[in-house]
């Protein structure tokens, strides 16, 4: 069974984890190519935004509308309340289908949420919904840990037990390491690059680009990217 988000006690535990690494190899990077390619003065679609941790960082970067939608009632009162949320709004959906008219964002961000599905037809229907909402020559992005870097332990967490092989659709455990030295166990989805890839282009985007970061984590005399973004652009 996959993690339940709805419940108080994993969106307080989840908010403890101290998410640097990410921040530095996965949101920091993602922003940066967004504004690379659009700017500031846009309106971003976080699409499964949890308690608001990329949106705050998306308006702290100056991004000019952010809209926050996720399934939790718990995550999205989280996210509406928090001090630094500033010009950033939120608004639980119930199904995948998003409450927007078509074309109404330049672009969808999607972090660490393919993970938490563990149906492709439900992966399939965020990429359509992102793709409908995304107006012509927008971008949508999609971060989750990296499928390849499995039983890899990084500095503040493991995604999935070194010796397991974990076959597309398995259900894998995600150890977080809490700053009280307490682990946080939550169980995500092992989905394959390919499987991204194929559910991106039959949702109608053309181009899609997969991006490692450079400054990868160095564990005992090798590299390994902690994370994988996929960057498609709506024709």
């Amino acid at each position: 069974m996959s993690t339940d988000w709805m419940i108080e006690e994993v969106s307080h535990q989840f908010d403890f984890y101290d998410d640097y690494l990410e921040n530095q190899l996965g949101y920091q990077p993602l922003i940066d190519d967004l504004i690379a390619r659009l700017g500031t003065q846009i309106s971003v679609l976080d699409y499964g935004c949890g308690g608001g941790k990329v949106s705050r960082r998306l308006v702290a970067r100056g991004i000019e509308q952010v809209t926050g939608v996720d399934i939790s009632n718990v995550m999205i009162d989280k996210a509406s309340t928090h001090a630094d949320r500033g010009n950033s709004r939120y608004q639980q959906v119930t199904s995948g289908e998003l409450p927007f008219d078509d074309a109404s964002f330049n672009a969808a961000v999607c972090c660490y949420v393919f993970i938490n599905n563990d149906e492709k037809a439900e992966l399939l229907k965020i990429a359509k919904e992102a793709h409908r909402a995304i107006q012509s020559g927008g971008y949508f992005y999609i971060l989750d840990t990296n499928p390849d870097s499995t039983g890899v332990k990084f500095s503040n967490f493991k995604n999935g037990d070194a010796d397991v092989e974990y076959q597309d659709g398995d259900k894998r455990p995600v150890y977080l390491d809490l700053p009280d030295g307490n682990v946080f166990k939550i169980i995500d989805t092992h989905w394959d690059k390919q499987t991204y890839i194929s559910v991106l282009r039959e949702a109608g985007f053309e181009s899609i680009d997969v991006v490692e970061r450079i400054e990868l984590e160095q564990l005992s005399g090798k590299h390994w990217a902690p994370f994988v973004l996929f960057r498609c652009k709506k024709s």
